[in-house]
């Protein structure tokens, strides 16, 4: 067997794919230890080479473990056997609103998955002129899935929903704050399961990514490469607060679905102003919540600083795309 990343022998799978021990273990180091690389050619030769001194490319060697099919998740496959068991012991300490709650909230977020227009099976990076045709799609069907959503319903029951024409500014929808927030999440949720905390990348839900060196993100926004980045500094800090501390809490916390679960509840009812608040989703979220903490404070505590992360992540990024729209 040959490996997929370096060409030279391979001895087996590694984190999913066939690779040999090195480009295995320089992959668990760079998840492990959240290392980030970067590199302006992004094209380089990272096939084995005994002669050559200093090694290949780490960005590079990276990017190909990723798209070889190595996943950061499986990184810390050796938390699953204690993780899977606190699942099933929340399961079973909870009361059966609550289960039937987290099973709502994971279909939800599958059937967004699967209503999502994939750009490409296999990402690429955008501009800004197809993120904003992207956000306007993606907030069109996160509008109509969630409105069918019993659960969601149930939180913005107090709101005014209006109808809105196709030629409406989504950051007007009173439902902005809440679609903005589910696209964060699960922009950061992916960018960490792909890898971008190494990659400094941050990868959109329809497999779109924006490179945040400031050459690449330079062209993202359309502007002449030799332009000063200082007038778009504040958009460039947003994106790269959600790879490098959000996405960075989700690589690290490999949270299973139900733990998602209960962190994008507690993050939606937050979102929610107090005074449109409905009381029982706040019953529900602290449920959700104590029910975590008994069985897994640790999980509950990273719960509760992600949560923190999302909202001014969430806020930071409505700021941003609505500086450039």
């Amino acid at each position: 067997m040959i490996c997929s990343i370096c060409s030279d022998k391979a001895e087996g799978y590694h984190f999913g794919a066939i690779s040999c021990a090195a480009c295995g273990a320089f992959f668990r180091r760079s998840v492990s230890d959240q290392k980030v690389y970067s590199c302006s050619n992004r094209q380089c030769n990272i096939a084995h080479d005994p002669t050559k001194r200093g090694g290949s490319c780490r960005f590079c060697r990276f990017l190909k473990c990723v798209s070889s099919g190595m996943m950061p998740q499986d990184v810390k496959a050796k938390r699953t056997a204690s993780t899977q068991q606190n699942v099933t012991s929340l399961y079973r300490n909870m009361n059966q609103s609550s289960i039937l709650l987290i099973d709502q909230i994971i279909v939800f977020r599958r059937n967004i998955a699967a209503e999502r227009q994939m750009f490409d099976s296999i990402s690429r990076s955008t501009n800004r002129t197809n993120l904003i045709i992207s956000l306007h799609q993606e907030f069109e069907m996160l509008r109509r899935v969630a409105l069918g959503c019993p659960f969601f319903i149930q939180i913005t029951e107090h709101f005014s929903i209006p109808y809105l024409g196709t030629d409406s500014k989504i950051m007007n929808d009173p439902l902005s704050d809440l679609l903005t927030l589910l696209f964060v999440f699960e922009a950061c949720y992916l960018t960490g399961v792909k890898g971008g905390v190494q990659l400094d990348r941050l990868f959109l839900p329809n497999m779109l990514h924006v490179d945040l060196s400031e050459v690449l993100f330079t062209e993202f926004l359309e502007c002449d490469v030799h332009a000063s980045m200082d007038p778009y500094r504040s958009i460039l800090n947003a994106f790269s607060y959600l790879v490098q501390m959000v996405s960075r809490s989700f690589q690290s916390a490999n949270f299973d679905e139900p733990i998602l679960s209960i962190l994008l509840y507690k993050c939606l009812t937050e979102t929610v102003p107090i005074n449109y608040r409905h009381r029982f989703a706040e019953v529900n979220r602290d449920s959700l919540l104590t029910d975590l903490n008994r069985v897994d404070s640790t999980a509950f505590q990273h719960t509760q600083n992600i949560a923190s992360q999302i909202h001014q992540g969430a806020r930071a990024y409505k700021e941003a795309i609505s500086s450039i729209w």
